[in-house]
C-alpha cells in the first residue's frame, strides 16, 4: 500500500465516493483482513527537495527498482535531514560515494539492499520489467521529466546539489 491509499480509504470507510482525480485505492480489505494487499506495486519519485535530485523508483512485494536522472553520481548532501546519523556517515567519506543511476534489488535476499542486480544477466527480465512499468507509469501520470530537466518554479529557493546542508545559503529562483 502506498501513502495515496488514505485518502480513498477514509472515503470508503465512510461510505462516500472519492474524487475522480485521487490515483490510490482503499486498503479496507486489508484492515478486515479480507486481503493481504491491494496493489502489485507501489510507485515513488522526488525531482526537487532542497536541491535538484531527480529519481523515480517502483517497488513490488519482491523487488526495487530505483532511476535517477542527469550527470550527477554523488549524493545530493543537501536533501538528506542535519543530524548525528548524516554526521557519521560524512566522517566515512559518504560524500564521495558513487551511486549509480539505476538499482535493482531483490527485497527476499536482499532486504537490506547491498546488491545491486542491474548488471546480473540472470535478472536482465526482471530488470526491464520493472524498467517498462515504472515508465509507463510516469506516462500515465504525465511525469515531466520524461521530457528531461524539471525546472524549479518561480519565487523558490533552493540549494545547490554540492551544498552539505539544506540550512546553507539558498539561491532564489525569479
Amino acid at each position: 500500500m502506498s501513502h495515496v491509499d488514505l485518502f480513498p480509504t477514509i472515503c470508503d470507510y465512510l461510505e462516500i465516493d472519492p474524487p475522480s482525480f485521487l490515483q490510490g485505492v482503499s486498503v479496507l480489505p486489508i484492515l478486515r483482513g479480507e486481503s493481504v494487499s491491494v496493489r502489485e506495486e507501489v510507485y515513488a519519485g522526488s525531482t526537487w527537495h532542497a536541491a535538484y535530485e531527480p529519481q523515480r523508483a517502483i517497488r513490488t512485494a519482491r523487488y526495487k527498482y530505483i532511476r535517477r536522472w542527469g550527470d550527477r553520481t554523488k549524493p545530493v548532501l543537501a536533501n538528506t535531514d542535519d543530524g548525528p546519523s548524516k554526521d557519521l556517515l560524512l566522517r566515512y567519506g559518504w560524500a564521495e560515494w558513487e551511486i549509480p543511476h539505476e538499482q535493482r534489488f531483490d527485497l527476499i535476499f536482499d532486504p537490506n539492499e547491498a546488491n545491486n542486480l542491474v548488471c546480473d544477466p540472470d535478472h536482465a527480465r526482471i530488470l526491464e520489467d520493472l524498467r517498462a512499468r515504472l515508465h509507463a507509469w510516469m506516462q500515465d501520470t504525465g511525469d515531466p521529466l520524461l521530457a528531461g530537466h524539471v525546472d524549479p518554479p518561480p519565487g523558490v529557493e533552493i540549494n545547490l546539489p554540492d551544498q552539505l546542508s539544506a540550512s546553507d545559503p539558498t539561491v532564489r529562483i525569479d
